[in-house]
């Protein structure tokens, strides 16, 4: 997609335009950044003809606008100041209809101490900088993208939507498999074309391993590690499939994150998982000691903001049960949980005629969404830990 500098001036700075002095969004000098000066710095390494995602939409109309690096890298000090403010009295302006769960409705990380501690938990992933790292599901999603903007950390790393489970932690067995919840060997073949073209299948991992030598990291939050576990079920199936299965398994290990304190006081398997890890499914059972694991115990309160508060968790990007493998594209359409499968079919063909992404999320949420992505960047600038060269694109 080209980005004309008039479009992308707009898609950057046009929040901008509000705070120029003396000044408005009507001025022809302002508004055109042909015709008269910019009134913000565009960042170290921006190219107007770049392939630029700048989120769902934009909507000039919106209190909040799309907000990640390259934005927040064009605001002056002014606007930092207003969206700080923002970000504060977030709970007293947000329509609270429009979010998951209005039980959660306050933005997490207002503290010192739980910033700490979620910086903290991002660095986790600069150990595995000079490997590929998979973002399994949603859950590991915010800490990477701060490990991502951070001096220091990692220069990219792959999401691959996916949801929900069908194994399940069995004291006798270690783990069992619930047929009925599996997804169809239709769903399954689909899901596979999607790892297929994100590059994140067994023959991409395995291929990377014997080039580099470098195993790949599979990353999620993990309790009883059943979602894990589904989803190694569907990639050494796949792998089984292509006569790469030992390879595989030799080529991947897993990192973990997860609390301590929330196994042992809330979790029914509690009593038999001393530590929280990935069950095997049953074709890499045999290598169980050979895929290395390891377990980040995090900060209950912090914790429970970033990965137990739905609002966090829903904002955070797809959606994908395997319900709807079949259905939409995961890059292209994004949605929080699925309450209505009728509307979603619907706004998926619609997409996939117009070759466009869409989004089912509400106008909080994505204020929700842009700010936690404010406040993220905004504490990493402060404690001078941002980057100021960002090539990776989420």
């Amino acid at each position: 997609m080209y980005i004309s500098p008039v479009q992308s001036y707009n898609f950057t700075n046009r929040h901008n335009l509000q705070n120029i002095p003396n000044g408005n969004s009507n001025n022809s000098s302002a508004a055109n950044p042909v015709q008269g000066k910019m009134p913000s710095k565009i960042p170290l390494n921006y190219k107007y003809n770049a392939n630029i995602h700048f989120g769902e939409f934009f909507d000039p109309n919106r209190t909040v606008p799309h907000i990640d690096y390259e934005e927040y890298m064009a605001m002056k000090n002014y606007t930092k100041q207003r969206f700080r403010k923002k970000y504060k009295a977030f709970y007293k302006s947000a329509n609270k209809a429009e979010l998951f769960d209005t039980k959660d409705a306050h933005l997490p990380l207002q503290s010192e101490k739980e910033m700490d501690e979620f910086i903290k938990a991002a660095k986790i992933y600069t150990k595995y900088k000079e490997q590929p790292i998979i973002c399994l599901g949603r859950s590991p999603k915010w800490f990477l993208n701060a490990a991502l903007w951070m001096k220091d950390g990692i220069d990219d790393y792959k999401f691959v939507a996916f949801s929900k489970f069908w194994f399940r932690p069995d004291e006798k067995d270690g783990v069992k498999r619930l047929d009925s919840l599996a997804p169809t060997e239709k769903e399954e073949n689909a899901y596979r074309r999607y790892l297929k073209r994100i590059k994140a299948d067994p023959q991409t991992i395995v291929d990377n391993m014997e080039k580099t030598g470098k195993k790949t990291v599979i990353t999620d939050y993990i309790c009883t590690g059943k979602g894990a576990c589904s989803f190694l079920d569907i990639m050494s199936r796949y792998a089984d499939d292509l006569g790469i299965l030992d390879k595989f398994a030799k080529s991947i290990q897993f990192v973990g994150i997860g609390s301590m304190d929330y196994m042992e006081e809330l979790n029914p398997y509690a009593e038999y998982l001393s530590r929280p890890s990935v069950p095997m499914p049953p074709k890499l059972q045999n290598y169980e000691r050979e895929i290395k694991q390891e377990f980040y115990n995090l900060d209950y309160n912090m914790f429970n903001e970033m990965l137990l508060n739905q609002n966090t968790n829903e904002c955070r990007s797809t959606y994908y049960p395997h319900e709807t493998w079949t259905i939409y594209q995961p890059d292209r359409f994004k949605t929080g949980l699925i309450k209505d499968m009728k509307k979603v079919k619907e706004m998926a063909k619609q997409a996939q005629a117009t070759k466009k992404s869409m989004s089912i999320f509400t106008p909080t949420m994505f204020d929700f969404r842009n700010l936690l992505n404010f406040r993220i960047l905004d504490a990493l600038f402060q404690k001078d830990l941002l980057k100021t060269v960002h090539r990776s694109k989420l």
